[in-house]
């Protein structure tokens, strides 16, 4: 990993924001950064961020030509999305002259008072998307069936040459990361849309790992994409806790970053259930089949 240390937060972008300019998911992105191919800076909040000179590079032209998001309303949703459970306390659990009326998701479900929870609210609200996508990146990496299976049978490029569309591992919207053949060689191959700014710079087709064998290739793309998940769930604490201890100081901050940070980090680990409908872009999906597994 490459990290940046003398770059201006005004020469940067947010993690979310360089995804959407070079028109690639976050995972993507990150999983780039990881392996040390894009460089990366960090935030004062702690969150990661892509420094300009970096985008224009990978997408070989100007920032001012990049569309780029206008940052979030700071819309709250819903407590039934964000995971909130009111409890009837009957005779009233107070503390500090509040109720506690509220338990979050968290390993022990953790209780907050009316307060706390204005704070949990607004900084969940800000990462729900990512929190939910992670979610689904991770089912799909545990139940390959699940994975909608991509309509390419080959990539073709003057870069790579020829390869053969063994499955699909992961749907990413923007892109599928494929299990792919070529003769006796086995890669994992990211194929992104074709018009997007990444692609466009890039080639439409990158190789992410190459093996001789398909079963040990699919096992080290899983562990590096378990990886980029937990690394994902970092950044999205980051980004609750700005929100948190800008806002909202006067309400126990560190148990709110406590509690999301927890939230996140079992999202990844197998142990929290993903309630919400995902957040992955794959209009098709529902049109393209599953993998059956593996097959050669």
């Amino acid at each position: 990993m490459q990290i940046k240390n003398d770059v201006s937060e005004s020469d940067a972008l947010t993690i979310g924001k360089s995804a959407s300019a070079l028109g690639i998911h976050e995972f993507s992105l990150l999983s780039r950064v990881q392996a040390g191919d894009i460089i990366a800076t960090r935030l004062w909040t702690g969150e990661m961020a892509i420094p300009i000179s970096e985008l224009e590079r990978l997408s070989k032209l100007s920032i001012y030509s990049l569309a780029i998001p206008p940052d979030k309303p700071e819309t709250v949703l819903s407590d039934a999305r964000l995971g909130i459970k009111r409890e009837s306390l009957g005779g009233g659990l107070m503390r500090d002259g509040e109720r506690q009326e509220y338990n979050v998701p968290g390993g022990d479900f953790r209780r907050f008072t009316d307060s706390e929870m204005r704070g949990y609210r607004a900084a969940f609200s800000v990462i729900a998307p990512e929190f939910e996508s992670l979610g689904v990146l991770r089912k799909q990496l545990e139940k390959p069936s699940s994975v909608a299976a991509s309509p390419e049978k080959e990539i073709c490029t003057s870069k790579l040459g020829v390869w053969q569309v063994r499955s699909t591992l992961l749907n990413l919207g923007p892109s599928n990361i494929l299990l792919c053949q070529k003769q006796n060689d086995f890669a994992v191959i990211e194929r992104f849309r074709d018009n997007v700014p990444y692609a466009k710079a890039n080639g439409i087709a990158e190789i992410l790992l190459e093996r001789n064998d398909p079963l040990e290739l699919a096992a080290a793309f899983n562990a590096n994409a378990r990886h980029t998940l937990e690394f994902m769930a970092s950044n999205e604490v980051a980004t609750a806790q700005r929100v948190i201890w800008g806002q909202f100081q006067e309400h126990r901050p560190a148990r709110l970053v406590a509690a999301i940070s927890e939230r996140c980090r079992l999202a990844v680990s197998d142990e929290e259930t993903i309630s919400q409908t995902p957040a992955v872009d794959d209009s098709n999906s529902h049109k393209q089949g599953h993998n059956r597994g593996m097959s050669i």
